[in-house]
């Protein structure tokens, strides 16, 4: 493996401008093209840097843990995607969890997070257990960043524009000429539950009835199972908000296995989009929600040299409609 030394040598500079470029120094003075050509060398030397090294150095491991529920739901990849890219220009790499597995996997990851074996944590809450044993772990030791749930804690809360979407994906429904618009809503009690109804009443009507509201946790089967509910209490509902995407699969599910055709009969938005999103059997209209911000913002937060206290963040950055086959204006 190369060595600094070696890079220095063939760059032309001193090991220790080329330590510096490797570790991101943005307060380092030289040419753009000086530290394009070291990182060039360092791609090509296929240079590692020593990361027990530095840690020895530092006390610090240069790891954040990234605990998410259920690591599979793909609107997690998008949030990944950008954590990874700002945990990069951070020099720190990031260990992911999921506490939806439970058991002995989460003891260790609590373990290793009391222990000092982590920089920072990042927790996607669900109101669980299992979030509560993770967060008590780090015990004020560490920075703690949650992402769009609070449940009661101090931690620095991360949010995305939840009310913004909700009322985008509901005014578009209102702009078609619906009338009567059911809500499939995330998890009862979360933050950005809460957040993302008051989006749906800003255009509805504040005291629009209840039952037009059934809640559900993100998975597909869960979805099915409240849009069922909703079309036994509502049957002369038109339209329907999906507050998370794989719920909303559920719900095109449920409408398929009760004839009820979409869009003519009863149109679908969710908010989110992920790449399967267009190639449903009906394309699915949604708000695509700024999840790569969400990730970049939730590294940077938790790489700040003293941890923010509570308070609570929205990402600056606005969701976008994205028109697709599941709308239309009601046909009944």
């Amino acid at each position: 493996m190369a060595t600094l030394a070696e890079i220095a040598k063939k760059a032309g500079v001193s090991s220790a401008v080329v330590s510096r470029i490797v570790n991101n120094d943005t307060s380092l003075r030289v040419s753009e093209e000086t530290r394009s050509r070291v990182k060039a060398i360092v791609r090509e030397m296929n240079y590692a840097p020593n990361v027990a090294a530095q840690s020895l150095r530092s006390s610090k491991s240069g790891t954040i843990a990234f605990v998410v529920h259920d690591v599979a739901n793909p609107v997690y990849g998008e949030i990944l995607r950008g954590a990874q890219e700002e945990a990069e220009r951070q020099n720190r790499a990031i260990l992911l969890g999921d506490a939806a597995v439970g058991g002995v996997s989460n003891s260790r990851l609590a373990q290793m997070i009391g222990g000092g074996g982590v920089d920072g944590l990042i927790l996607q809450a669900a109101g669980l257990q299992a979030d509560n044993m993770i967060f008590k772990a780090a015990d004020k030791n560490i920075p703690v960043v949650l992402l769009q749930s609070a449940f009661g804690t101090d931690g620095h809360l991360i949010q995305l524009p939840d009310t913004e979407a909700a009322r985008m994906a509901t005014q578009h429904l209102w702009d078609l000429g619906h009338r009567k618009i059911g809500c499939l809503a995330t998890t009862e009690g979360l933050t950005f539950t809460r957040d993302r109804l008051r989006g749906w009443r800003d255009v509805v009507g504040a005291d629009v009835d209840d039952s037009l509201i059934v809640f559900s946790s993100p998975l597909a089967v869960e979805g099915e199972a409240a849009a069922l509910k909703l079309f036994a209490r509502h049957p002369d509902m038109t339209a329907m908000v999906c507050f998370n995407v794989i719920a909303a699969v559920g719900a095109l599910r449920a409408a398929r296995a009760r004839g009820i055709s979409v869009p003519e009969e009863l149109s679908i938005i969710s908010i989110h989009d992920v790449k399967f999103a267009g190639d449903l059997w009906v394309p699915l209209t949604v708000v695509r929600m700024p999840l790569s911000t969400l990730g970049e913002a939730a590294i940077k937060a938790v790489c700040k040299t003293e941890p923010a206290g509570r308070m609570r963040e929205v990402v600056d950055a606005h969701p976008t409609l994205v028109l697709r086959a599941s709308t239309c204006p009601p046909q009944r």
